[in-house]
């Protein structure tokens, strides 16, 4: 079995660049020309409330939406207990008040990673980068600790490659 699945990291939304945690499916704005890097992709995976504008033919995938931050969405992080702050920093398996943790979340994407069918050959992902960084680390084989140690810049491309298993071929490469 030979595919590739190309994962491309969507700009974070404004609200992360004022400190505050986005909603759920709020994205950030995205390229006019978004649609020309899933050109010639047998298939194009989005998460399900992400806005496609000149992208027809991506298909919502529920796995690829980003973690659930529960009471914490929309909340800034000056707002938030400094404890229990400093717990989601700490503990990837600590989740803010009826949300996900890191640790559920990584998990949540690997399960969708194993079970993703060999064909088609090719498949793209457009998805926040904090779904990348963890199908990244779920093809690694990694743990939710490993989730704060890779940085996933937006708007890059991350190349995996399965034969066998998963295998990173290339990581952070700009989009050009």
């Amino acid at each position: 079995m030979n595919q590739a699945l190309t994962c491309i990291a969507l700009p974070a939304p404004d609200c992360v660049r004022r400190g505050v945690f986005p909603m759920q499916g709020e994205t950030g704005p995205l390229p006019a020309d978004l649609a020309r890097y899933a050109e010639g992709t047998g298939l194009l995976l989005l998460p399900p409330a992400m806005p496609a504008p000149g992208i027809g033919h991506g298909l919502p995938e529920p796995a690829l939406r980003t973690a659930d931050m529960g009471a914490w969405q929309g909340r800034p992080l000056k707002d938030l207990p400094p404890a229990d702050l400093a717990r989601w920093v700490a503990d990837a398996g600590f989740a803010p008040p009826g949300g996900e943790s890191r640790a559920a979340h990584l998990h949540r994407v690997a399960r969708w990673l194993e079970a993703l069918p060999p064909v088609p050959a090719r498949i793209t992902v457009m998805a926040d980068a904090t779904v990348v960084r963890a199908i990244v680390v779920a093809a690694l084989g990694g743990t939710a600790a490993m989730l704060s140690r890779l940085d996933i810049a937006p708007l890059t491309r991350i190349h995996l490659t399965r034969h066998a298993t998963w295998r990173v071929a290339a990581s952070g490469a700009p989009l050009p």
